[in-house]
């Protein structure tokens, strides 16, 4: 008789910006405009409550890397990380502007923003995490398109004045489900300096 073992796979994690209620609500406002047309009809959005701005996706993680994440968090930003604003510019094809497959609002690469990526990823190293391999392109997903790759809407809506405040980093847990969006666990939460 053939025993089937069921390995026990790690934390799916990632680091994020939550999206505050000011933004979510002017998003929600904007997003309501595009959500009837019928060119748009094969897009799959993503619940209100999901969106966040990941700053580090971590993948799937052990529970003693997790600890250890966690424990380490406390000491990130010790000699002090401001709050600030980041501004939303468009709303469009992610990563590609013409064929998506993601529908996203793009947010200004701003000097504090790679500042903040780029001390979170100086944290990560030391615990076994790998260099990010790609540059940092900030952006907020609201939809997948489920439609052939030739029908990707080709929108780029300008966004501003819509800000995202950037208070607080969090620590995720992706719980991936076969019928629903994702679940994300709040596992920690650092909150920014308020000067």
């Amino acid at each position: 008789m053939r025993v089937t073992v069921k390995r026990r796979i790690g934390m799916r994690l990632f680091l994020a910006i939550p999206v505050d209620a000011a933004c979510s609500e002017q998003l929600k406002t904007r997003l309501s405009a595009f959500q009837t047309r019928p060119e748009i009809a094969a897009m799959k959005w993503t619940p209100s409550p999901n969106w966040h701005l990941t700053l580090s996706f971590l993948g799937e993680v052990s529970e003693a890397d997790y600890q250890a994440i966690r424990e380490s968090m406390s000491d990130w930003f010790a000699e002090g990380m401001s709050y600030f604003e980041a501004d939303l510019l468009t709303l469009g094809g992610f990563p590609n502007l013409k064929t998506g497959p993601f529908w996203a609002a793009k947010l200004d690469a701003t000097l504090m923003m790679q500042s903040l990526v780029r001390e979170i990823d100086d944290h990560l190293r030391p615990l076994g995490f790998a260099k990010r391999k790609h540059a940092f392109r900030p952006h907020i997903t609201l939809g997948k398109w489920k439609g052939a790759s030739d029908d990707f809407p080709t929108i780029d809506e300008p966004l501003e004045p819509i800000q995202l405040r950037v208070d607080r980093l969090n620590l995720y847990q992706s719980v991936l489900t076969p019928s629903s969006p994702p679940e994300y666990r709040l596992l920690n939460s650092l909150p920014l300096e308020t000067y």
